[in-house]
């Protein structure tokens, strides 16, 4: 097991918006440290932690990390606790899904918690029939640490093999599950309570009619329930945003906010996340090329207005966005894929993992690659970094899973 430290005050200047100093604005004081761990190895799958960073497998309880993640040894998925003080995943054997080559979606409410699976189809292949995806529902023991999955899960959501596919709950207890199937956005849900999913149903909306290439996400905020999705078809190039208000009839949506709109203004990454304001935030990339916007943050406040800050521009090469909320000190962190050092070399396989973090009011990021907060020296291919669905107290830190598909290892960054 490999384990790095990495020193907030030796961010680089790209990092922080504003003038502050990058430790400020990474919440830590100077002295403290962020760890670089090389964690176990996901040898018999592939992209364990997901590709378009719509999906989330890491998430916060009594005082630990937990992460769905493969065993090599029983070749399926377990639930995994991090020992900070061993610098390290423990198995609790606690198995979640037996297939291999299945992606995941984890939310912990508070009382349970919920993972959706999906066997996956390749980048720019169709949704097809024939494999069910599942809801599994675990309670936790607070006296044994450990979760035991429910009776009478799992739960299949549909019978397709799709891209992404990423869950959350409004405020009723209901969950709600989206993904993209037939090059349409799909809907479903089910009632508190149950164990039944509602038939699933097309999004009917014009801006719904999507290429085989996009994908969706969904978020619980302010007593409602948020839908993002891209669009990148001519005509409907785009992020699209449609609102379920919690009560209304499941297919009642309101007519979609264009989040960004215009040629090449889309592409299929998506990290969504909402704080406890009702401000909704949204890691996006686009398909622009030469200087042009790649990565954005986009941000829907409390009078839905949309604004975007730019995260980085196309020779920088980032990808794979995802972001963190930390609401006591009102700040986003915001962190993608990009080129890794020595040579700096552009590819869609994986890099390092930098970081940017700016003000959640009036966002705004300093132009650069950005603080490089992950990185794997000997094989610099690291990828895919998964952070929490749900904001976690500042106790909790920070905490991201990512993996090197060279080397087949976890990588974790806390």
């Amino acid at each position: 097991m490999l384990v790095a430290t990495i020193f907030a005050a030796a961010m680089s200047s790209g990092v922080v918006a504003g003038g502050a100093s990058p430790a400020a604005f990474n919440g830590m004081a100077p002295e403290q440290a962020r760890l670089q761990v090389e964690g176990p190895s996901f040898q018999g799958t592939v992209a364990p932690t997901g590709t378009k960073r719509a999906e989330s497998v890491v998430w916060w309880n009594d005082g630990s990390w937990w992460a769905d993640m493969w065993d090599a040894h029983s070749q399926d998925f377990h639930i995994f606790r991090f020992s900070a003080s061993a610098h390290r995943w423990m198995d609790t054997k606690t198995a979640v899904d037996r297939r291999d080559n299945t992606g995941a979606d984890a939310l912990w409410d508070g009382a349970h918690l919920y993972i959706a699976t999906h066997k996956r189809v390749r980048d720019m292949e169709r949704a097809v029939g024939g494999s069910a995806s599942y809801l599994f529902r675990f309670s936790y023991s607070h006296s044994k640490h450990r979760y035991t999955l429910d009776d009478g899960f799992p739960t299949a959501i549909n019978h397709y093999r799709t891209e992404t596919l990423v869950i959350d709950e409004d405020t009723t207890g209901r969950l709600w599950a989206t993904w993209q199937q037939d090059s349409a956005i799909y809907v479903a849900s089910m009632p508190a309570n149950s164990r039944t999913w509602r038939p699933p149903f097309r999004l009917p909306f014009p801006q719904a009619a999507v290429t085989v290439d996009d994908v969706s996400s969904v978020v619980a905020f302010s007593g409602r329930i948020g839908l993002l999705w891209s669009n990148q078809a001519a005509g409907e190039d785009g992020f699209w945003f449609s609102i379920h208000r919690v009560g209304a009839s499941e297919k009642t949506w309101e007519p979609p906010e264009a989040a960004l709109a215009g040629g090449r203004e889309a592409d299929d990454h998506i990290n969504l996340k909402a704080d406890s304001r009702g401000v909704v935030y949204a890691a996006v990339k686009t398909s622009n090329i030469h200087s042009n916007p790649l990565l954005l943050l986009l941000s829907r406040d409390l009078a839905g207005r949309w604004s975007s800050a730019i995260y980085g521009t196309a020779p920088f090469c980032h990808n794979r966005p995802t972001l963190v909320i930390d609401e006591r000190r009102r700040l986003v962190h915001m962190f993608a894929t990009g080129p890794a050092p020595p040579k700096y070399t552009c590819t869609t396989r994986g890099g390092a993992i930098y970081e940017k973090s700016t003000p959640a009011d009036g966002s705004s990021f300093r132009p650069g690659r950005g603080g490089m907060v992950l990185d794997d020296a000997n094989d610099p291919l690291l990828h895919n970094a998964s952070t929490s669905k749900r904001n976690v107290p500042t106790r909790a830190g920070l905490l991201l899973l990512a993996i090197n598909d060279q080397t087949q290892h976890y990588w974790t960054l806390h």
